[in-house]
């Protein structure tokens, strides 16, 4: 990583993002304070491999100050200090007092602790007194809302394989109770879904989907059953979501396209792309947008919702994998029963000519990513019965691509995304 590569630039963002709201929360100097480690796990959690000590850590923070230094917000670096050996916290890296001397800074040479602890309470109060999000006063208003921004972040949400499985719509998305959720956010405004990520990923950042706020946020305590959340800090989502209908794009609207936008770069999801969810698109930033944005689908919001959404496309792609798999055993001379409604853990009873059976499990995807997902009765069938195979369909839907493997092999190339556990049973 160096200075002027996009991560790099994305790594500055992340720190003054988290060190903004760090110093915004702070009950006191000691409280806003944070260790180089701290700092490099919170990069971590984006994607961005920053070590705690050496590399390009020093830069950042220099880039970081500097850029708040011009909204005088002070030396943000400021807040970033060493770990003495009895692991409390000790004072700031070894250049932050020679950065201070020098422009655009120009602190006073003074005593270099006094000097320091002095920065730092000019961080909190200028963080606390012009903050994204005022103590007193809200930001974000009926008056200049534009859209709500949802943020998905791949290191936590596998939206690679939500897109290799199909996925075109969003039904819901988790949210963290503000004001923002209970007192400005309604029915019929318009949702954006943003996937963060450096600027060479795939996926590429930026916008990726396009839709409306279906109702108001609502509070769910039940499992997360897709499979998709990976972290294991954030192995579901949170309990409450907002109802949303948000189209995928075709293709999305790069990060850095946005960023270059002088009319977009101050978006929140730019400046600000720790905050929990919802983030806020301001009502002139919304008609910018729409220079890059399809034309907004007509969608008529009633109690219920919408009445489609990706239910449908994966109907279309499950069905179109079974007659492929069909169409691969049949042509071969075999006969192939579908039993998919009998739960057994396969979808067909395939027999050949000779008397050889197969029980195939069948899955599709839209995509040409082969990764899928067994339900637990399927699991069991593949260990328990030697003639489970599993039949996977990619490109279900244009070229069907056929792979089939016995159970050892599936089972084998899985791993396990949930654990329920039922404590009644424990006793």
């Amino acid at each position: 990583m160096r200075i002027g590569d996009p991560d790099f630039d994305l790594a500055v963002d992340h720190t003054v993002s988290f060190l903004r709201q760090r110093a915004r929360t702070a009950r006191d100097e000691a409280d806003a304070r944070i260790t180089y480690r701290q700092l490099s796990d919170h990069l971590a959690e984006h994607g961005l491999d920053v070590p705690y000590h050496g590399g390009p850590m020093p830069h950042i923070l220099e880039h970081a100050s500097r850029r708040e230094e011009a909204e005088n917000r002070g030396m943000i670096s400021a807040l970033v200090v060493k770990k003495d050996q009895g692991g409390r916290l000790g004072e700031p890296y070894p250049g932050f007092h020679r950065l201070a001397r020098q422009a655009p800074f120009n602190r006073p040479r003074g005593d270099d602790l006094g000097m320091w602890l002095q920065e730092v309470r000019h961080v909190i109060d200028a963080n606390r007194d012009a903050g994204d999000e005022p103590q007193h006063g809200r930001l974000v208003t009926l008056e200049n809302l534009g859209a709500w921004m949802f943020t998905c972040n791949p290191g936590s949400f596998d939206f690679a394989t939500f897109l290799d499985w199909g996925g075109s719509t969003i039904d819901s998305w988790s949210v963290k109770p503000t004001y923002r959720t209970s007192e400005v956010l309604a029915a019929g405004q318009r949702a954006l879904l943003w996937v963060f990520g450096n600027d060479n990923d795939d996926p590429t950042p930026g916008v990726w989907g396009d839709g409306v706020i279906l109702g108001p946020a609502y509070h769910d305590d039940s499992p997360d059953e897709s499979g998709l959340w990976i972290d294991e800090k954030r192995s579901s989502p949170s309990p409450y979501g907002v109802p949303v209908d948000i189209r995928l794009l075709s293709r999305p609207i790069t990060r850095k396209t946005l960023k270059a936008d002088p009319r977009l770069a101050r978006m929140e999801v730019l400046r600000q792309p720790q905050m929990a969810n919802p983030l806020f698109v301001t009502a002139d930033e919304l008609a910018a947008l729409e220079e890059y944005l399809p034309p907004p689908r007509d969608v008529t919001v009633t109690a219920s919702g919408a009445g489609f959404g990706s239910p449908a496309n994966r109907a279309a792609v499950e069905q179109a994998a079974m007659d492929a798999v069909r169409s691969h055993y049949e042509d071969g001379g075999w006969t192939a029963d579908d039993v998919s409604a009998q739960c057994l853990g396969w979808d067909l009873t395939c027999t050949s000519p000779t008397g050889t059976v197969h029980l195939v499990e069948v899955k599709g995807v839209s995509g040409a990513k082969p990764t899928i997902l067994l339900t637990s009765n399927e699991a069991r069938a593949a260990k328990q019965e030697p003639d489970w195979r599993l039949a996977v369909v990619t490109t279900a839907l244009s070229t069907p691509t056929l792979r089939i493997v016995d159970g050892p092999t599936a089972m084998g190339a899985s791993r396990p995304f949930l654990h329920q556990v039922d404590l009644s049973k424990a006793d």
